[in-house]
C-alpha cells in the first residue's frame, strides 16, 4: 500500500512545483479575466515552458541534481508567496458546478483510467524506456548534465519530455517519471474537454464526446501506462491549437493567445525529431491572417507580432537542441540531410520502409487501411486506431462548412498525416493529432444531432452521445497492450492492484533480472560492455554500448569490416569493450561470422555468467595467453545464420521510437 500511495503523492508534488511558474506568470501576466477557459491551461503550459528552459540550462552547464533544482524551487515558492501576498482577500477556490452527466462522464473515464494507472505505476520498465525515455536521463543524472552515448542515436536529437523525467528520479524516482507520462495524458483530456468549451456553444457536451473519443483509441490507452512522449506531444500541440484558434478569433486578448501559442510551438519542435513539423503545421494556420492583414495595409505589422509572439518563442525552444546536436555530431538537424555518427543509410531505409507499402495506390489508401488495418507489428503500422474515424472523419470533414474550428482542427490533421505518410509510419506518431480530430468530431456529432433533433429532444440526444462515445473509450481504452485480450489486460491491472496492496516494501527491485545486478556488482569497477541481442540498458550502472534498432542494427554494421577474430577484437578494443551481455534471442541480426568464431574460441571468452533460464549469458574478452576453458564456451553455430541467438526465440521487436 506504501508504494501506491508514496508514489502517487510524489507525482501530485511533482505537479504542484511544476505549476508554480505558470502560477506568479498568470497572476502578473494574465490576471483574471484574459483567455477565459483557457487561463487555466495557460498557467499550467507556462509553468512546464519554464520549467523545460531551466532543466535545459542546468544540463548543459552540468548543474543537473538535486541541489540545483530545490533552489530554483524555493526561488519559485518565494514568488507565489509574494504574489499571494499581493492579492486582494475573498476570492476562494472552488470546485467548479457539474451536472449530473458530467459527473457520471467523468466517473466513466476513470474507471477506464484506473487499470492504465495500475499498469503505469509498475516498476516494469517498456522497451523505448529502456533504451533512451529513462535511460538518458539516469545518465544526465549520473554526470549533471547532457551526454552522448556512443550508438545510441536519440541521445543527440530533441529531447524536452526526458528532462522532465530527469527532475521526476531527481525528486523521487523512475516510476514517478512513468507517471508523469501517464499525468500528460491526463492533461491531453482535460485541454480537450476545456478546449471545446472555448470553442463551441454547448463545449461540455462536446468536451465529454472529443475525451471519450480520444481515448477511444488502442494506440493511446497503450501510452498511458509507458513512459513514451508521444502523449506530451498531444497535449502541447493541443494547446497551442487552441490559442492560436483564439489569437485568429481576434479576441481581446489575441497578443497573449498567441504569445502562448509560440510557446507551446517551440515545446513541441525540442519534443522530438519531428516536433518543428508540427510547430510549423501549426504556425501555418496563420498564414491566411497574414493574408488578409497584407491587402488591408497592415501587413508588416501583422508579421512583426507574429514574428514577434510566434515564431520566436519556436526558435528559443528549438535552437539550444540544434545547437547541442551539431556540438556533438556537427550536424544541428541529425541525421537529417548531412547524416552523421552512428547513422547508416540502411536505418534511413527501413523508418521509411514501416507501413503497408509506398506506392501511389497505397497512400490512396492510406487513410481507410491506418484506421482499418492497424495492429501488431510495422508493417501494420504497429499500433491501432478505434475504427469509428471510418464514421466520424467524413462527418467532420462536412461539418467543416460552416465550422471554423473544425477546418482548422482538420488542417492542421490532415497536413501531419501527408507529413507523417512520407516518413516513418508508425501509428504512435499519429497520437499528436488525435485530440484535434477528436475536437472536430465530438463537434460534428452534436450540430448533427441539433439538426436532427429539437425542443425536449435536444438534451436526450445530447446525452446518447455522450453515453455512446464513453461506450467506445470502454471498448478501445482497455485494448491497451498489443496482442492481450481485454480479460486478460483487465487481470493484469487487477493482478497489479493485489502487489500494491500486499508489498510490505519497496516493489522496484522485482523489476531487475539478476543478470544485472551481477554486472553491477561483480564486474571489475572499469568493465565496458557490449549488449547483443538486448538494448536495455536502464537497470545497468556499468558504461555500455548498444544498438538503438535492431531492424538495422549499427553493432552489426559497426562490426561487419571484421573479417576475422584479431579484427573483430581491435574493434571492441578501440570503444574499450571488456565484457559483453548476451540475450539468447533472435532478432535476426546479421552479425558478422567472425562475432561467432569468437564466441566459440575458449582462448579468447569466457562465460562468467549465465542466468538461470538460460535468457543471458555474460562473456569476458579474455587475452590469448590464459589457459583456454575445458569446453567451448558458446553453443555450437547455428545452421541458418551466423546470429548466435538463432534458434532461441523467434519474438519480433516492438515499440522502438522513431
Amino acid at each position: 500500500m506504501l508504494y501506491l500511495v508514496s508514489h502517487t503523492a510524489a507525482l501530485l508534488v511533482l505537479a504542484a512545483v511544476l505549476w508554480l511558474p505558470g502560477y506568479v506568470l498568470g497572476e502578473r501576466w494574465l490576471g483574471r479575466r484574459r483567455l477565459a477557459a483557457l487561463r487555466p491551461l495557460a498557467r499550467v503550459c507556462l509553468g512546464l515552458g519554464v520549467w523545460l528552459a531551466v532543466l535545459f540550462v542546468l544540463a548543459a552547464l552540468g548543474l543537473l541534481g538535486a541541489p540545483a533544482i530545490a533552489a530554483v524551487t524555493v526561488v519559485l515558492l518565494a514568488a507565489a508567496l509574494w504574489t499571494q501576498h499581493g492579492r486582494k482577500p475573498g476570492r476562494r477556490w472552488r470546485i467548479p458546478p457539474s451536472s449530473r452527466a458530467g459527473v457520471l462522464a467523468g466517473a466513466a473515464l476513470t474507471a477506464v483510467l484506473t487499470p492504465l494507472y495500475l499498469l503505469a505505476i509498475s516498476p516494469a520498465v517498456s522497451w523505448d524506456a529502456g533504451v533512451y525515455h529513462l535511460a538518458l536521463p539516469k545518465l544526465w543524472i549520473e554526470h549533471g548534465g547532457f551526454r552522448t552515448v556512443p550508438f545510441n542515436v536519440y541521445s543527440n536529437w530533441p529531447l524536452n519530455v526526458e528532462l522532465l523525467f530527469a527532475m521526476a528520479m531527481i525528486a523521487w524516482d523512475y516510476v514517478v517519471a512513468k507517471l508523469v507520462h501517464f499525468a500528460f495524458g491526463l492533461l491531453t483530456l482535460w485541454t480537450i474537454h476545456r478546449g471545446c468549451r472555448d470553442l463551441h456553444p454547448a463545449g461540455r457536451i462536446c468536451g465529454w464526446i472529443a475525451a471519450a473519443l480520444f481515448l477511444a483509441n488502442p494506440v493511446v490507452a497503450f501510452e498511458f501506462h509507458v513512459a513514451y512522449v508521444d502523449l506530451a506531444h498531444a497535449f502541447f500541440l493541443a494547446a497551442g491549437f487552441l490559442f492560436l484558434s483564439r489569437a485568429l478569433d481576434r479576441r481581446a486578448d489575441a497578443p497573449q493567445a498567441l504569445l502562448l501559442a509560440g510557446i507551446c510551438a517551440g515545446v513541441v519542435a525540442g519534443l522530438k525529431l519531428n516536433g518543428i513539423v508540427g510547430a510549423a503545421i501549426l504556425g501555418s494556420l496563420y498564414l491566411p491572417h497574414l493574408l488578409a492583414a497584407r491587402r488591408s495595409g497592415e501587413g508588416l505589422a501583422a508579421l512583426r507580432a507574429f514574428a514577434a509572439r510566434f515564431v520566436l518563442p519556436v526558435i528559443a525552444f528549438w535552437a539550444p537542441w540544434l545547437l547541442k546536436s551539431a556540438w556533438t555530431t556537427g550536424n544541428p538537424i541529425y541525421p537529417l540531410v548531412f547524416g552523421g555518427p552512428y547513422w547508416s543509410p540502411a536505418l534511413g531505409d527501413w523508418h521509411r520502409g514501416m507501413g503497408m507499402g509506398r506506392e501511389p495506390l497505397d497512400y490512396l489508401l492510406l487513410p481507410v487501411r491506418v484506421i482499418l488495418s492497424g495492429g501488431e507489428g510495422y508493417g501494420r503500422f504497429d499500433g491501432a486506431l478505434g475504427a469509428f474515424w471510418i464514421v466520424l472523419l467524413p462527418l467532420a470533414l462536412w461539418a467543416a462548412r460552416t465550422q471554423a474550428p473544425v477546418r482548422r482542427a482538420l488542417w492542421v490533421a490532415g497536413v501531419y498525416f501527408a507529413a507523417w505518410a512520407a516518413t516513418s509510419q508508425q501509428m504512435r506518431l499519429l497520437i499528436p493529432v488525435l485530440p484535434l480530430l477528436a475536437i472536430a468530431a465530438a463537434i460534428a456529432v452534436v450540430d448533427l444531432g441539433d439538426r436532427l433533433a429539437s425542443g425536449p429532444l435536444r438534451p436526450a440526444v445530447r446525452r446518447l452521445a455522450v453515453a455512446a462515445s464513453l461506450a467506445l473509450a470502454a471498448w478501445y481504452g482497455t485494448d491497451a497492450s498489443p496482442g492481450v485480450s481485454r480479460g486478460r489486460y483487465l487481470a493484469a491491472a487487477g493482478k497489479s492492484l493485489g502487489r500494491y496492496l500486499e508489498a510490505q516494501g519497496d516493489l522496484r527491485p522485482t523489476a531487475v533480472h539478476p543478470v544485472y545486478r551481477f554486472l553491477d556488482e561483480q564486474l571489475p569497477a572499469g568493465a565496458r560492455l557490449l549488449l547483443l541481442n538486448t538494448a536495455q540498458a536502464f537497470f545497468c550502472e556499468r558504461e555500455v554500448i548498444a544498438d538503438s534498432f535492431f531492424e538495422a542494427s549499427q553493432i552489426a554494421d559497426w562490426l561487419a569490416p571484421a573479417t576475422s577474430v584479431a579484427a573483430l577484437r581491435a574493434l571492441l578494443a578501440e570503444e574499450g569493450i571488456t565484457h559483453l551481455l548476451f540475450e539468447h534471442r533472435d532478432w535476426g541480426i546479421a552479425y558478422p561470422p567472425a562475432l561467432f568464431e569468437m564466441l566459440q574460441d575458449p582462448s579468447q571468452v569466457a562465460v562468467v555468467y549465465r542466468s538461470p533460464e538460460g535468457r543471458f549469458s555474460v562473456v569476458e574478452l579474455r587475452p590469448a595467453a590464459l589457459l583456454p576453458n575445458p569446453s567451448p564456451p558458446w553453443p555450437p553455430s547455428p545452421t541458418r545464420s551466423q546470429s548466435p541467438g538463432r534458434g532461441v526465440g523467434g519474438e519480433g521487436i516492438r515499440r522502438v521510437e522513431a
